[in-house]
């Protein structure tokens, strides 16, 4: 094999950017070969757009013989049955983010991708900005020392009450499994676990504000370490002017990433040594802030790096820049948040996929407004079907 032949599935507008990138690009490891949408118009519009088949139904696209991997574009709680049914075919899978809407259901996404032996792959693009690879190749040298603090502050996701009435699933426990936790702060959450780690234990307070939605739109989130390492997050889609600082604290520096920037302030002398030894009461410890270069221009952060990497994965063996076995563990930080924050508790990681698959199915029979279609019920009676065969 030399070339790859991507299917969508799902032609939102997820899924018209993808079908966009991969004419755009004119790579010739990959091209777009045929679209499905369970949305007759749409399909029908996206396949003529770009000259190729369109299909209406999932299974017809996948056994036409037409595709190598797919690009799963389609809400939350279909990624585990759309991402199974293609691996069950043998097809790779690249799939939008989150990678699903809890970890029960991610997991069987990496389970049965790992037993058809194909990739699976998650657009977490972010990773590519230039400035967050400068900031994980400095923590990963041990620049920084022995870390004791990661925070993040992800108020950048602003949205407007208009935003979440465009789509009936939007807002939705039914249709979307969450709110900004869910949909918006995946990349930031994927981007703190990345780069600053794994906590062992977690506490939330979750809440919604102004919007007129079912789920949340704001949380701070409080993780605990090993060896007395914190952490905090806080993420929200109603505040202004929206902020994306991710700062990290060590013996030997601090890194703060903000405003496209990366600031890097190296101490005199080890923390852990100067507050010991330092003679004076008032003693202070002096560092040097200097930018961090960081190149990549215009391109950092784009989606079609995480594509070609993909291809390249595929064909010739190179890492992944987000696999599933790596991805999951941001929604492994948002469903332990859900389930501390509604249940007022500290919990333990890795979450417990019945306990959180338990909250989800008491936030949706107390507060679905049944505006989401219940999209969960009907994803889950397909998953069950082709776990069964």
């Amino acid at each position: 094999m030399n070339h790859i032949r991507f299917g969508i599935i799902g032609t939102g507008s997820m899924g018209k950017g993808h079908a966009h990138y991969i004419t755009e690009d004119h790579n010739p490891r990959f091209s777009l070969t045929a679209v499905m949408d369970i949305n007759a118009q749409a399909a029908k519009e996206t396949g003529k757009q770009y000259n190729v088949p369109c299909f209406t139904n999932l299974h017809k696209m996948l056994d036409a013989g037409l595709v190598d991997a797919v690009i799963v574009a389609t809400p939350h709680y279909w990624h585990a049955p759309h991402t199974i049914a293609a691996a069950q075919r043998g097809l790779h899978v690249m799939c939008e983010k989150p990678m699903a809407s809890d970890v029960g259901d991610a997991r069987l996404m990496i389970e049965q991708c790992r037993k058809h032996n194909v990739a699976l792959g998650i657009m977490f693009m972010m990773r590519t900005r230039p400035v967050m690879a400068a900031m994980k190749r400095l923590v990963d040298a041990g620049e920084l020392g022995e870390i004791y603090r990661v925070s993040l502050v992800a108020s950048n996701w602003y949205r407007t009450q208009s935003y979440y009435n465009s789509g009936s699933w939007r807002g939705t426990w039914d249709g979307e499994g969450g709110g900004v936790l869910i949909n918006q702060a995946p990349h930031s959450l994927d981007l703190f676990q990345f780069i600053g780690g794994m906590p062992h234990r977690i506490r939330a307070i979750i809440g919604t504000r102004l919007h007129d939605i079912e789920v949340e739109n704001t949380a701070h989130i409080l993780l605990e370490y090993a060896g007395g390492k914190m952490g905090y997050i806080y993420a929200s889609t109603a505040e202004a002017p929206g902020v994306e600082e991710f700062s990290i604290a060590g013996t030997r520096g601090c890194l703060v990433a903000a405003e496209g920037k990366l600031r890097f302030a190296r101490l005199a002398q080890p923390l852990d040594e100067h507050l010991r030894t330092a003679p004076g009461v008032w003693d202070t410890l002096p560092s040097q802030w200097e930018e961090v270069p960081a190149a990549g221009g215009s391109d950092d952060g784009k989606h079609i790096h995480v594509l070609r990497n993909f291809v390249d994965h595929i064909l010739d063996g190179a890492p992944l820049i987000a696999p599933g076995e790596n991805a999951i563990n941001e929604l492994e930080l948002s469903n332990a948040a859900y389930i501390a924050g509604y249940k007022n508790k500290a919990v333990e990681l890795p979450v417990d996929a019945a306990e959180m698959n338990g909250l989800l199915s008491k936030l949706i029979r107390e507060r679905s407004t049944g505006r989401g279609g219940n999209l969960r019920g009907k994803a889950r009676r397909e998953l069950k079907r082709l776990l069964k065969q």
